[in-house]
């Protein structure tokens, strides 16, 4: 049953980085357990890889807010945190989903949009 699980593994990796988000997900002392391909290719302090603090990535002005969400997420906040990025020079829509075992924190996972999309504008 073990090569199922790697085959399940595989395959999500594979969607997530044909994904065009960035996608981080840190445990809940901030260590980077996954990254994507889209976020590891972004411009930081330092490179996302696993194993690193996500502090690390981070300016200093950034890490008060990390701090603040995850001071939220260990008081028992599950709503997301969202909030607009203008690192870059362009807009990006920051989301950070809080993950938890049964009642207690246990890390959180970042999504990164892009708010200027190429293409056709349309209305439904």
């Amino acid at each position: 049953m073990e090569h199922l699980n790697a085959e399940r593994d595989a395959l999500l990796e594979k969607i997530l980085d044909h994904m065009q988000v960035a996608v981080t997900c840190v445990d809940a002392d901030g260590k980077v357990l996954y990254v994507n391909a889209v976020a590891s290719k972004r411009a930081t302090k330092t490179p996302r890889e696993v194993g690193l603090n996500i502090r690390e990535c981070h300016k200093d002005e950034s890490n008060e807010t990390v701090a603040h969400i995850f001071e939220d997420f260990r008081g028992g906040r599950r709503e997301p945190h969202h909030y607009v990025s203008t690192m870059g020079g362009g807009k990006e829509l920051v989301t950070i989903i809080p993950l938890f075992e049964g009642d207690v924190f246990s890390g959180c996972m970042s999504q990164i949009y892009p708010l200027s999309f190429e293409g056709p504008e349309r209305s439904f």
